[in-house]
């Protein structure tokens, strides 16, 4: 949309503009006149923040996001009167993604939702209808019209139609190896393995007749006694497929909608200093950027909060696959050292998404690690912190407004925050969407203050 979306006053009669870029599920550009119009504002600009949503975040919620968190990040400046360096004035420009994520939450956030029947509005519902858009929006049309008749009305599918269904998937979402961890896509069985810890643990061969509400053995209405085995519920994999989706448009839009904005700053003489800000799967859409961002000068600074990519995307070497992760080369793009916050309180990141990720070497951790589970190679940096960069990273608490803080000329290169840690009687970071907070502003104003 061309023109300003919105002016922020930032203190002693200035303003910021906010504009919002949309970007395509093909990673494409929406908004030629907008972006335009950001460039040209550049003469007179001395900060670029650009943030990236996550999931779940339709217009609206994108909007409040970004509103909620410059308001926030602005408000705390004033009350402790953080001074930016350069040799101007300050005069920030403020720009947000619009990508095509979903109107529906995490489908590990909300399963029982998903998972139980449907409820009175049909909420349940339109989200499994979503879900199953989503899934089937790349397909060929023979294995759409496969997918959606096996899975279409249905709770329950038997194994035979579940080993068919894993195919298809598998071979439209998850066919090459994985960008970020380096790991190769699960085989059938692997993916059905997963399919069942989904629904809540290993599985015993079930019956031919689908049920027709509720999930089999769950006691609802349609649902057939316990006693005669559960069976392979298709949302599980619906929920599998559509976060593979996510994670590829995340990183599509990051490298060829936002790269070449970012190297247009980067190039730009006198320089801008630009800072990037990503949540969730929005954080693989600004490390996908710069990744793929060819400029000499580095980014200002990196903040990602509750990242929904692999622990080991930054790492020089990931375990077992002899390669350097996908993000590695970042590090050498951002000034400041990165980072990253994590919590333990994040359920979707510390309980599902190392499921949804896994790959071929599902079960073959090394003794040490499989005791804790094979979140220690597919696990998120959101949930668990980065991995692999020994002497590169350090992990810290947390740290109040006022209170202190991060280690930034300490020699790291990438700051691990433990939001799940009391502070001051408070956790920081309580869920995957608690990323607005004074905690993660005073983080910001870290990074980009001038003392």
């Amino acid at each position: 949309m061309a023109g300003p979306f919105q002016t922020l006053p930032i203190g002693d009669g200035a303003s910021a503009d906010l504009y919002l870029l949309r970007y395509g599920k093909d990673g494409l550009l929406r908004s030629p006149a907008a972006e335009d119009e950001v460039k040209e504002q550049l003469d007179g600009v001395s900060d670029v923040y650009f943030f990236a949503h996550g999931w779940n975040n339709i217009f609206a919620k994108a909007l409040d996001r970004y509103q909620d968190f410059a308001a926030g990040y602005i408000e705390q400046g004033a009350e402790f009167d953080i001074r930016h360096p350069g040799p101007g004035p300050y005069q920030p420009l403020l720009v947000g993604a619009i990508w095509p994520s979903t109107s529906f939450v995490m489908p590990w956030e909300e399963g029982p939702a998903i998972a139980g029947p449907p409820d009175p509005d049909g909420a349940a519902a339109a989200e499994q209808e979503e879900l199953l858009a989503l899934a089937t929006s790349e397909m060929n049309a023979d294995e759409d019209r496969a997918f959606v008749d096996a899975v279409d009305g249905r709770t329950a599918v038997n194994k035979a139609t579940a080993t068919k269904l894993a195919a298809i998937v598998l071979r439209n979402l998850r066919a090459t190896t994985d960008p970020d961890d380096g790991s190769a896509p699960p085989n059938v069985a692997g993916l059905l393995k997963i399919w069942a810890e989904l629904g809540g643990g290993p599985l015993p061969e079930p019956s031919e007749a689908p049920a027709p509400f509720g999930r089999v053995g769950s006691g609802g209405a349609g649902s057939p006694p316990d006693a005669a085995g559960l069976v392979y519920d298709p949302r599980d994999i619906l929920r599998v497929a559509s976060v593979w989706q996510m994670k590829a448009r995340a990183g599509v839009v990051g490298a060829k909608g936002v790269a070449p904005l970012l190297e247009h700053i980067l190039h730009r003489d006198p320089p801008v200093r630009l800072h990037l800000i990503g949540h969730s799967f929005g954080a693989r859409v600004v490390l996908s950027a710069l990744n793929a961002a060819a400029a000499e000068r580095p980014a200002h600074s990196m903040l990602l909060l509750q990242p929904a990519v692999n622990r080991w995307c930054l790492a020089p070497n990931v375990e077992g696959t002899g390669r350097p992760g996908g993000y590695h080369s970042v590090l050498a793009k951002v000034e400041q050292p990165i980072l990253t916050t994590f919590s333990s309180h994040d359920k979707p990141l510390t309980n599902v998404f190392h499921l949804a990720m896994r790959g071929k070497n599902l079960g073959e951790q090394q003794p040490e690690t499989a005791a804790a589970g094979d979140w220690y190679q597919y696990g998120a940096l959101g949930g668990y912190g980065p991995a692999g960069l020994d002497g590169q990273a350090t992990t810290c608490d947390a740290v109040a407004p006022g209170q202190g803080n991060y280690p930034l000329g300490g020699g790291a290169r990438v700051i691990a925050i433990n939001g799940g840690s009391k502070v001051d009687g408070q956790v920081p970071i309580r869920g995957h969407g608690e990323i607005s907070n004074p905690f993660t502003w005073w983080a910001l104003h870290d990074l980009t203050r001038g003392d």
